[in-house]
């Protein structure tokens, strides 16, 4: 008989575990909106003097029945002029989907040398939590005579940085870690002086990093160049 009681015991015992299991997933599964990821940044490309537009998606952690609107936020940190750009208040993620886009227009007003950054994110609500901001960097290009940074990164980004100077010793584009993999840059004809460096002093483990211009490689660096290495280039 006590044998019984204890089954009995158990069988309850084990069915109010399962129960609470459900009831905790269902109740605090958490709930999420946030910008597509793009580490070191999304690049974008404007012809000089013109403009051109980019899609941004959201994506969301559920699939609902109702549509959901979220806000878009421009950072403080942006260094793209607001004549620069022109992007909506909102994203909406329409009813039976998980994922909405919306469209940020880009024109080439005062972007320099090296372009400028727009740093965007979706404002925080109540009943989501938000991922991690998205920056554009946004710069000219010229076709055909692009000059372009191509990284091979390893497991530890944040490491990695650069930077370019010109023959009158201007620091033209300066990195400090996580750097994206592949920068264009329009550039004037001339000499400048690339260095590649690592925080940790291990340099870029089976990476290394390709400079070309005009579509042709005018310079590469492998990975093991320790604390740092600079080469110099002239196009």
């Amino acid at each position: 008989m006590i044998k019984q009681y204890l089954n009995v015991i158990v069988a309850v015992f084990t069915l109010a575990l399962v129960v609470g299991c459900d009831y905790d997933e269902e109740t605090f599964e958490p709930e999420f909106a946030t910008l597509q990821y793009a580490p070191g940044g999304q690049n974008v490309g404007v012809e000089l003097g013109g403009s051109t537009s980019y899609d941004v998606s959201v994506y969301t952690g559920k699939v609902l029945d109702a549509a959901r609107e979220f806000t878009i936020n421009v950072g403080a940190s942006s260094t793209l002029s607001p004549a620069a750009y022109t992007i909506p208040a909102t994203v909406t993620v329409p009813a039976g989907s998980n994922e909405g886009t919306f469209t940020v227009q880009v024109s080439d007003v005062d972007l320099g040398l090296t372009g400028k950054t727009l740093n965007l994110s979706l404002a925080q609500d109540g009943e989501f939590s938000v991922g991690s901001p998205l920056t554009l960097n946004v710069a000219t290009v010229c076709p055909g005579k692009e000059f372009v940074i191509d990284f091979v990164l390893d497991a530890y980004p944040g490491e990695t940085g650069y930077t370019l100077v010109n023959a009158a010793g201007e620091t033209v584009v300066s990195v400090s870690g996580s750097p994206a993999t592949s920068r264009s840059l329009c550039l004037p004809s001339g000499t400048y002086t690339f260095t590649v460096t690592d925080s940790y002093g291990d340099g870029i483990f089976d990476g290394g990093v390709t400079l070309t211009y005009a579509g042709n490689v005018i310079a590469q660096i492998d990975g093991d160049f320790g604390a740092g290495t600079s080469v110099e280039i002239s196009f």
